[in-house]
C-alpha cells in the first residue's frame, strides 16, 4: 500500500507591532495506509482430479487431458489477476502443460471451478508424472501446493483390417453368375492395440457391376481394440460383364492414415454361395488377448493346439471345387460346394492340431491332373526317404466310377466326367501309398464314388448313386470315407463344409487330436447319420482298414 507523506514546516512570523518573532516546529511526516482486505483460497477436498478422454486414468500418447478443480475464497476480498502455477516431472517426454494460466475471479465467499490442458503427443513414454499445482494470488496469499501422480503410456497403433468375408445369396441362388443378385458380407477389425478413429472403407465397383444396396463409402467411426464391424453389399453383374473373376478391392482408413490394410479378392464366376449371412457380436477384448474375429464356421476359428509337432510327419491335402469354369459346357450345379474351404481348413487341424509341420503339409486346390499326381509322387517319396514317416492324404471333391470295371476315381478339375479314366486311380493312389513303407497312413476322403449322370437337383451333393468297387485296402492303410456304398456325400452349408469334415474337424477341435482314431469315426459317424436324416439323406462315414492291419487300427491315434 502507497503511504501519503505531509511534510510540514515552520515558517518565522514577524510581528512588527509587538516587535515580536515566532517560529514554526520543524517539519514530520503523517503515513496514511489503504486497508488490506486479501481472498483466503483453497482447494475444496477432494476437487483436484485428471480427467482423461478413454477414462483409463493416465496420460495416452495423442490424448487431450486435462487437470480440473476446485477453489473456495473464504476471505474478505475477491481473488483477482489470479494464476495456476503447474511443475511436471517424471516421464515427462511428449507431455505439454502451460506453467502459468491466468483463472477467472475467484469471488469473496464463492467457489469456482477450472480447467488446465495437458496434451500428450505421439512421443509420450510408458512412466509417471508428478504434476505439483499451486495458485498465486498477486499480494502472496498463495494456495498451498497440491501435487497429483498420473501415469504416461506409449503411443499403440491401431491395426484395422478386413479380417473375413463370406458371400451369400438372400434370393435362393446358390452360385455367383450373370443377372442374379448377391451379397457380400466384410467383417472389418480393429486388430491392434490403439483406439482407431474416423475408419471408413471405401469399395468401388468395376464395369458392369451395380450395386443394388449398401454404398460405396461406409464410414464406421470409431474401433476400439478388438472391436468389430460388419460391412454388407449387394451386387448385381450384368450381360456385359467380361471374364472369369470379380475383381473386388476395399480401400480401408483410419486417422491417422497409417494403420489401415487394404482389402482385395477374386470371385470365380459360377462358385458356391453361403446360404446366409453371418452374425456376429462384437467385443472388446483385453489388451493381451485380442481375438481375430471371422464370419467363418464355428470349426474354422480358434483352432486349439495339439499333438506336438513331429519331422517325420507328411500331408498332401486336396480339394477340387471349381469344375465348371475349367471345362467349357459343364454346368455349375456339378461344383463341389466349399470343397477348397474343407482342405485349407483341414491343412491347418493338420499343422496345429495333429502334428504335421507346416513345411511338410502341400495343399492343393481345384488341382489338375498333373497338379494331383505330382502331389501323390511328392508324398510317397517323402515317405519313402523318410523311412519312419507317418501320412496323411486328405480329398474333398469329385469322386467316380469307372463305367464297366467300377474302378473308382478322384477327378481332378480338368478332367471330364465322361472320361473317367483320365482321373487319378483310387485303387492306385492307395497302391503307391502302401509301397511308401510309411509307419502309418491315414486316408480321408470326403467325397463319394457312386457318380454317374449329373442331375440339378442334387446341386448340394457331390454325387449321384451307382456303387462303386473296392474289393480290398493294401498294405497298413486306414481309409476314412465319408460314406458308405452307393450313398452321396452331403454338404452342410451354413458350415461352409462337407457334412464329414465338419463334424470330424469338430471332433479334433474338442479333443485336440487326443482320441484314437476308432473313438473320432464312432462320434463323426453318428453325427453325420443325424445331420443327414435332417434333409432326408442317408450317409454313414466308415473306416475302411488295409489288409496289414485289420482290427488294430482300433488302438491307433492320430
Amino acid at each position: 500500500m502507497k503511504n501519503l507523506i505531509l511534510f510540514l514546516f515552520a515558517l518565522p512570523v514577524v510581528c512588527v507591532a509587538l516587535g515580536q518573532t515566532e517560529f514554526i516546529s520543524d517539519p514530520y511526516t503523517l503515513s496514511i495506509k489503504k486497508k488490506v482486505e486479501p481472498p483466503i483460497l483453497d482447494f475444496v477436498p477432494g476437487s483436484l482430479q485428471f480427467v482423461d478422454a478413454d477414462g483409463n486414468h493416465a496420460i495416452n500418447a495423442n490424448e487431450q487431458c486435462f487437470l480440473k478443480f476446485k477453489l473456495q475464497n473464504s476471505g474478505v476480498g475477491d481473488g483477482l489477476n489470479l494464476k495456476a502455477l503447474v511443475k511436471i516431472s517424471g516421464t515427462t517426454a511428449g507431455i505439454a502443460v502451460a506453467t502459468a494460466t491466468s483463472l477467472s475471479t475467484c469471488k469473496k465467499g464463492a467457489s469456482m471451478d477450472y480447467k488446465i490442458p495437458i496434451t500428450a503427443s505421439q512421443n509420450t513414454a510408458n512412466g509417471k508424472i508428478v504434476v505439483s499445482l499451486e495458485i498465486d494470488e498477486p499480494n502472496g496469499f498463495n494456495t498451498p501446493t497440491m501435487q497429483l501422480e498420473i501415469d504416461t503410456k506409449v503411443f499403440q497403433s491401431p491395426d484395422v483390417k478386413v479380417v473375413d468375408y463370406v458371400v451369400f445369396s438372400n434370393n435362393g441362388s446358390t452360385n455367383l453368375e450373370l443377372r442374379k443378385p448377391f451379397s457380400l458380407q466384410l467383417l472389418v477389425q480393429n486388430t491392434g492395440q490403439g483406439v482407431a478413429k474416423n475408419v471408413t472403407v471405401r469399395l468401388p465397383v468395376p464395369n458392369n457391376v451395380f450395386m443394388q444396396s449398401g454404398d460405396e463409402l461406409n464410414t464406421i467411426g470409431t474401433l476400439q481394440p478388438g472391436e468389430t464391424r460388419s460391412v454388407e453389399y449387394e451386387f448385381i453383374l450384368n450381360t456385359k460383364f467380361e471374364g472369369n473373376t470379380l475383381p473386388l478391392v476395399a480401400t480401408v482408413h483410419e486417422s491417422y492414415g497409417m494403420y489401415a490394410e487394404n482389402w482385395s479378392q477374386s470371385f470365380m464366376l459360377n462358385q458356391a454361395l453361403a446360404a446366409e449371412r453371418m452374425v456376429i457380436t462384437s467385443q472388446e477384448d483385453e489388451e493381451q488377448d485380442i481375438q481375430i474375429a471371422s464370419l467363418r464356421s464355428d470349426v474354422d476359428k480358434d483352432i486349439p493346439t495339439g499333438i506336438a509337432s513331429k519331422q517325420n510327419r507328411y500331408a498332401l491335402i486336396i480339394g477340387n471345387e471349381d469344375y465348371s469354369s475349367k471345362q467349357p459346357g459343364l454346368e455349375k450345379e456339378v461344383n463341389v460346394d466349399f470343397a477348397a474351404n474343407d482342405a485349407r481348413v483341414f491343412a491347418e487341424y493338420a499343422e496345429k492340431v495333429l502334428g504335421y509341420p507346416k513345411e511338410n503339409i502341400r495343399l492343393l486346390t481345384d488341382a489338375t491332373k498333373g497338379t494331383m499326381s505330382q502331389g501323390v509322387d511328392w508324398l510317397v517319396k517323402k515317405a519313402q526317404a523318410q523311412g519312419d514317416a507317418e501320412i496323411i492324404f486328405y480329398y474333398s471333391g469329385h469322386g467316380l466310377p469307372e463305367e464297366v470295371s467300377k474302378e473308382p476315381y478322384l477327378i481332378p478339375v480338368d478332367v471330364s466326367g465322361t472320361q473317367v479314366q483320365n482321373g487319378l486311380s483310387l485303387i492306385t493312389v492307395y497302391e503307391l501309398l502302401a509301397q511308401s513303407t510309411a509307419q502309418k497312413c491315414v486316408v480321408v476322403l470326403d467325397a463319394c464314388f457312386s457318380g454317374g449322370a449329373r442331375n440339378k437337383e442334387l446341386t448340394a451333393l457331390k454325387g449321384v448313386k451307382v456303387k462303386a468297387s473296392v474289393d480290398e485296402v493294401p498294405g497298413n492303410i486306414l481309409v476314412l470315407a465319408s460314406s458308405s456304398g452307393t450313398q452321396s456325400s452331403a454338404v452342410y452349408k451354413e458350415k461352409q463344409h462337407g457334412y464329414f469334415t465338419y463334424f470330424l474337424l469338430k471332433n479334433l477341435k474338442e479333443n485336440k487330436g487326443q482320441n484314437t482314431i476308432e473313438s473320432t469315426m464312432t462320434e463323426v459317424t453318428k453325427n453325420v447319420r443325424l445331420k443327414a436324416l435332417d434333409i432326408s439323406k442317408e450317409q454313414t462315414p466308415q473306416a475302411l482298414p488295409g489288409l496289414d492291419i485289420n482290427s488294430s487300427w482300433k488302438e491307433l491315434k492320430w
